[in-house]
């Protein structure tokens, strides 16, 4: 029996509005019941489809299947006016799962599950539509058709060499989404003081802490983290140059992430690829990122003050990182085997990164919401980016923050 499924306690909204983005830059993994249904419907006998492949195989030793694409990237399917040929031909149910799930995310936990939304439709970064208890039922039913049904998580450890329970973790995690969720102050001030907060309960000898005094102990960092973070604002300091050079590779590979980026796998795009990764590395000359249609811009212009945004724009970022904190899938997804606070640390980075794409893709303007709302499909792809969630991340994410290095960038990139 799968875990029960409940939606946030912050309030999400959505509805498909058909843009196709889903459509264009996404792996689309099948499983039995998706390939018999493919089989059923006879692509191969299709004369806009014959000769090609349809499915395509990951992986020799218990490889994996999934749906073939263009070589824009975008999936076989997809059809010139935004949708998709089986959704069209055969109705929604004969789609595979995985696209009749999108954009909802099951979060599994201990005794239920969250579902959340994929920030990567633009419909719900924008939070258009109805709200998630209207699409419980539907979210219900197709958990139920999946093979891999959500079963409950083990707990991730709080901080390196300890092990946690699921009381543990989620005394923290509620700690972390009051700081985060505390509407009093910007999202930048917000995310500060998780990044305190996390720093001094690294410090704290969690060995016999549990219960009712993990709980008093949670309390009284919560308070120590908001009245020690005001310093980084009063004083803003750019990063130092190892940590600046590890936040501009950490920026390199989300930019493959955005939505306007166009992949190319020739051996002159490759070429190209790596000399742009040796700019970023040395932090000089022109921020060109090749498949990315942005203006011109040199290293040294941006790290210019951005200026004061409108709530509109950043609505879709602060949504994003709420609803990360409010779900907990920050930890307990593409990350389960970091601890907590390094998770929220990955987390929280975004938001210097996502400071810096908006600087890159504004170059001569200021920026608005669409361009808010591409930077938040960046962010949530990044999410599930095996090479964002790996040990080589996991050891630059460390680095950075080593004397409130993270903190320093989210207040820099703020300004």
């Amino acid at each position: 029996m799968s875990l029960p499924v409940r939606t946030l306690p912050i309030v999400e909204r959505w509805d498909c509005h058909g843009c196709g983005l889903c459509c264009r830059g996404t792996i689309v993994e099948l499983d039995a019941d998706d390939l018999r249904r493919l089989c059923s419907q006879r692509w191969d006998e299709h004369p806009d489809y014959r000769g090609q492949a349809i499915v395509v195989r990951r992986g020799l030793l218990r490889g994996g299947h999934h749906l073939a694409k263009r070589p824009d990237g975008s999936c076989i399917f997809l059809l010139s006016d935004g949708r998709c040929r089986i959704h069209r031909d055969f109705g929604m149910e004969a789609k595979p799962l995985v696209c009749q799930m999108f954009p909802l995310q099951i979060v599994p936990l201990d005794q239920f599950a969250y579902v959340t939304l994929r920030r990567f439709c633009p419909s719900a970064a924008a939070d258009r539509g109805r709200a998630m208890d209207e699409h419980r039922a539907m979210a219900r039913d197709l958990v139920e058709r999946w093979q891999d049904r959500p079963r409950p998580a083990a707990p991730p450890p709080l901080v390196r060499g300890r092990r946690s329970s699921w009381n543990d973790v989620l005394v923290v995690a509620d700690a972390l989404g009051r700081l985060v969720l505390d509407a009093t102050y910007p999202l930048v001030r917000r995310l500060v003081h998780a990044l305190e907060f996390c720093d001094l309960l690294e410090t704290c000898r969690l060995d016999r802490l549990e219960g009712s005094r993990l709980v008093e102990l949670a309390s009284m960092l919560e308070v120590a983290a908001v009245r020690d973070a005001g310093y980084l604002f009063q004083n803003r300091q750019a990063p130092d140059p190892r940590t600046a050079r590890l936040f501009r590779q950490t920026v390199f590979e989300y930019l493959s992430l955005h939505p306007r980026y166009t992949p190319d796998d020739s051996w002159k795009a490759r070429w190209r690829l790596l000399v742009e990764a040796a700019r970023f590395h040395r932090g000089s000359g022109t921020a060109l990122r090749q498949g990315l249609p942005f203006p011109q811009a040199t290293f040294e212009s941006l790290e210019r003050a951005l200026g004061p945004l409108g709530e509109a724009v950043l609505r879709p970022i602060n949504r994003w990182f709420e609803a990360a904190v409010a779900s907990l899938r920050f930890s307990v997804l593409a990350r389960r085997s970091w601890p907590v606070v390094e998770s929220f640390r990955a987390m929280a980075l975004g938001f210097p990164v996502a400071m810096w794409t908006l600087r890159l893709a504004c170059e001569n303007r200021s920026p608005e919401v669409d361009d808010a709302i591409e930077v938040v499909a960046m962010l949530d792809r990044g999410e599930t980016y095996a090479p964002l969630a790996g040990r080589r991340h996991r050891l630059r994410v460390a680095a950075m923050s080593r004397r409130a290095g993270l903190a320093r960038l989210a207040a820099w990139y703020a300004r």
